[in-house]
């Protein structure tokens, strides 16, 4: 079967959840990933990428302003690899994939990441989000299928006009053969880390507050790895408090070291611009790596652990009760830590491993050429 995979910006790292199932399927489906413009930098990836903005050499922020204008060429590159499925990552920027499908009169798929619905719930927002909703209620109009990464965002895409029949969820999953748990035990003073963008809905201000409020009681060290506008702030309050390091955006080598080192990961993701996390993947592959997590209840985020048995859920924004959440994981015995970490291993490879993702995902393919 010949697949092709297609979005509009692929940036690796940190998006490896476009082409993770590719890698993992290669072996008996033939991939080729189509976008606008690509910043691929992990030699891991395999699989052929094509993308057509104009200034091939250049920045890749200066790229970003040919981009909207790559989509016939990119439509001509989809329709010559003669697809028997497209499979389109985000409804927004979708017209290359529509027009192809339409062109070949070959299945479209769609999965939705949380943006492409958001931008429908709420009007406004000038010239560039209208022009995001009319692609969206395009593929809405064109898919043969839709998946949702969780059910939080399943729900919030029929509400916004999805049709209920042509939805289905379907967990990302992530990598348990790359992400697991250390060999030995970390030294050192309790890490806690947090990884994802340095933004207001991720909330690492909530963490570090929390972080700031316990350390009197319970020495520990907090990390932060990713990139965002609140960086420098962060940067800032690291230079007045030595327990706090931000690392700035890092490998993936570098994210997995850090979740085996960690005690806990924590997520702080909350309703930002009347939007919420729609899964959290980074949850998953901190639990994969046998490191219990702690999260506000926002979004999807509860659909990535199991309260009280892999981590635990916060109320959304409460401060208190992540601080709360923070000094209860770090007065944990090690042994009851270690339950906590083999709950969460077991979690993760019994129902959101790449693996299950994978064989659900081949059979959505199989189903659409069937059709």
């Amino acid at each position: 079967m010949r697949i092709a995979l297609t979005t509009n910006v692929l940036l690796v790292p940190p998006t490896y959840f476009a082409v993770n199932h590719a890698l993992r399927l290669a072996d008996r489906h033939e991939f080729e990933m189509f976008a606008l413009l690509a910043d691929v930098r992990d030699a891991a990836i395999t699989i052929p990428v094509h993308d057509y903005a104009a200034g091939r050499g250049l920045p890749r922020q200066r790229r970003m302003f040919f981009a909207p204008f790559a989509g016939p060429a990119m439509r001509r590159g989809i329709e010559r690899f003669g697809a028997d499925v497209i499979h389109q990552h985000f409804a927004t920027w979708s017209g290359p994939a529509i027009a192809a499908s339409r062109h070949g009169g070959t299945p479209l798929l769609t999965t939705l990441h949380g943006y492409d619905v958001r931008v429908l719930a709420h009007a406004g927002g000038g010239p560039m989000n209208a022009w995001h909703r009319r692609n969206v209620r395009a593929m809405q109009a064109a898919s043969t299928r839709v998946l949702a990464v969780s059910r939080y965002l399943a729900d919030e895409a029929i509400a916004v006009g999805f049709d209920p029949a042509r939805l289905q969820v379907h967990y990302q999953g992530i990598d348990t053969d790359y992400f697991t748990p250390g060999g030995s035990a970390p030294s050192g003073s309790p890490l806690i880390s947090f990884v994802g963008a340095l933004n207001e809905q991720k909330g690492p201000r909530d963490l570090v507050a929390a972080s700031l409020a316990v350390v009197g009681r319970f020495e520990h060290r907090l990390r932060l790895i990713g990139s965002g506008p609140l960086e420098a702030e962060l940067r800032a309050l690291a230079a007045d408090h030595p327990h706090i390091e931000v690392l700035g955006g890092v490998p993936r080598e570098t994210v997995r070291a850090t979740l085996r080192e960690s005690l806990t990961m924590v997520l702080p993701t909350q309703a930002h611009n009347g939007g919420r996390e729609a899964a959290g993947l980074v949850l998953l592959e901190a639990q994969a790596c046998g490191t219990p997590v702690i999260a506000y209840n926002s979004g999807g985020v509860s659909e990535m652990l199991v309260d009280g048995v892999t981590g635990e859920l916060v109320p959304e924004s409460s401060v208190d009760g992540l601080t709360s959440a923070v000094a209860a994981m770090l007065a944990l015995s090690a042994p009851e830590r270690a339950t906590l970490g083999v709950a969460a291993r077991d979690f993760v490879v019994r129902e959101r491993s790449l693996a299950l993702s994978c064989a659900e995902l081949e059979q959505h393919y199989t189903e659409l050429v069937g059709l």
